[in-house]
């Protein structure tokens, strides 16, 4: 029960930091693409995107530095802080060869392989540059973001990530007055925002944790081998998953330029955005999922993940169908003038967040145990189909959508393999793990986005009003079937707990 009310605890600080983040973004997204018009914006978006899949490594390695931290947590300071430093010395190595790989990869890039106007390749370049700088102070500070998510500080951490929205706003504001190219102008601040969050969070953790000291002294070798090995089979899926996330701007900008991409990448931000809401219970789950693996307790780690995977859904739900149902309505609002494509890819995209998030929960229990070899070989295998079907499909002239025709059929199949890998090394069952949540919360969902579509259709409002009435329809329907048909007796049980220790403290 303590380590429950602690990730409750923790997830209502992270939704705090969420909400204000989101808040900020929309607004700083409207005023960024105000500013710098649409095909730069999408030159920014694919320069990001660019960035983004040759980064996996950095991934793969925050992945697993995570996961040792928040292994060894029981073991003991001196543990952690060979871990720790074991990690950062690799980090420091990582992100070095980052920025010769980065920076010889963008000679190619920008010679002919990339879409973009003759007149704007050299802004481009220089936002590639600063990105490249960003990118190796990001890498070098995966250890501290990781000991301070292992160590469950929620609170400083949400509040560097709420430092950094602010700072981005500031930017967007800032778009408006510069004397200089504001594409240039974006690249170079985003570039020095990022330095100045990441060395303010390194010397907080320093101050903070012991065994964040550096003590090169205490480096593990065989431990860096083993996180090298453990990172190595996380690198190939997401290597895979650029095909499957990052690499589809590329393709869109290959067959429709960059003003697609402006609509893939306003798609990304809400998708982003909205995901955030699982993402924040992940993060203040992940650390006890891990911890009780370590400790040895097998069945603890698979009924919270289980849980996690409940919850998870409902959440990305609640937001997604409103969003889906008034999608045009809404991106209209939020930036005034919608380029083409985007509704409907932000529809598809949050459709595929649902279909992922059925069982993202089971993840973070699989990479506890430690077995992910094939796990990960099998999901590089369904992520990497994306690639060529989205090709083949704008190839034969289909319309830019049709790119989510491999997604979808990717992500259904990604649910199957981390459901049967849960049960191969955990003795998860299936059967009672797809009909106490997959075979319920999904049909439910789609039973709400029906009468919720029929509502719609017949009170015949003001666009605003109409958007209020069904969100407030699809959140109720949805919070009273998932308590009533999704919960099983136990978590009903501590929900009613938690509720009355809510509302005690606000009485």
């Amino acid at each position: 029960m303590k380590n429950s009310s602690r990730i409750v605890v923790n997830t209502g600080i992270l939704y705090g930091k969420m909400f204000l983040n989101m808040g900020i973004a929309l607004f700083s997204t409207r005023l960024i693409l105000k500013a710098l018009g649409t095909n730069d914006f999408g030159i920014f978006a694919i320069v990001g995107g660019v960035i983004g899949a040759l980064s996996f490594l950095n991934k793969a390695m925050s992945t697993a530095t995570q996961r040792f931290l928040s292994y060894n947590q029981g073991k003991g300071p001196e543990q952690v802080a060979r871990v720790f430093n074991t990690a950062l010395l690799l980090h420091v190595f990582i992100g070095l060869a980052f920025v010769l790989i980065l920076e010889i990869a963008g000679v190619f890039l920008f010679d002919g392989f990339l879409n973009i106007a003759e007149d704007r390749i050299p802004m481009a370049k220089f936002v590639f540059h600063c990105t490249v700088a960003s990118t190796f102070f990001t890498v070098i500070a995966v250890p501290y973001d990781a000991i301070m998510n292992a160590k469950e500080n929620m609170f400083i951490f949400s509040l560097f990530s709420v430092l950094e929205s602010i700072f981005k706003l500031v930017i967007a504001v800032l778009l408006f007055y510069t004397p200089v190219d504001r594409l240039a102008t974006y690249g170079l601040c985003m570039a020095l925002m990022t330095v100045f969050c990441r060395t303010i969070k390194r010397i907080y953790s320093r101050r903070k944790y012991k065994e964040s000291k550096l003590n090169f002294q205490i480096i593990d070798w065989s431990l860096m081998k083993e996180m090298l090995s453990y990172s190595s089979w996380i690198t190939i899926e997401i290597v895979s998953h650029i095909a499957k996330g990052d690499g589809i701007p590329v393709i869109l900008n290959l067959f429709f330029g960059t003003v697609v991409n402006a609509s893939y990448g306003i798609a990304t931000q809400v998708r982003h955005s909205i995901s955030l809401f699982a993402e924040m219970l992940f993060k203040a789950s992940n650390p006890q999922v891990m911890r009780n693996i370590g400790d040895g307790n097998i069945d603890k780690s698979v009924q919270l993940s289980t849980t996690v995977c409940k919850f998870s859904y409902i959440l990305m739900a609640i937001l997604s169908l409103p969003l889906i149902i008034d999608c045009e309505y809404i991106l209209r609002f939020w930036l005034g003038k919608v380029p083409e494509y985007s509704v409907i890819f932000c529809q598809l995209v949050l459709a595929t967040q649902l279909v992922i998030m059925t069982a993202r929960g089971l993840n973070f229990l699989i990479d506890g145990v430690g077995k992910i070899r094939n796990y990960r070989l099998i999901l590089s295998v369904l992520n990497i189909i994306v690639f060529p079907i989205a090709y083949i499909c704008l190839k034969v002239g289909m319309e830019p959508w049709a790119v989510f025709f491999g997604i979808v059929l990717s992500d259904i199949l990604v649910v199957v393999v981390r459901v049967y890998f849960a049960h191969k090394y955990t003795g998860m069952n299936i059967w009672h793990f797809c009909r106490s949540s997959i075979l319920r919360f999904v049909p439910l969902t789609l039973i709400v986005g029906v009468i919720v579509h029929r509502v719609q259709e017949l009170i015949q409002v003001e666009p605003f009003l109409n958007l209020i009435i069904c969100s407030i329809i699809s959140t109720a329907l949805l919070i009273c079937g998932f308590y009533i048909f999704v919960l099983d007796s136990n978590e009903r049980k501590y929900t009613k707990e938690l509720i009355q220790k809510v509302r005690k403290k606000l009485g």
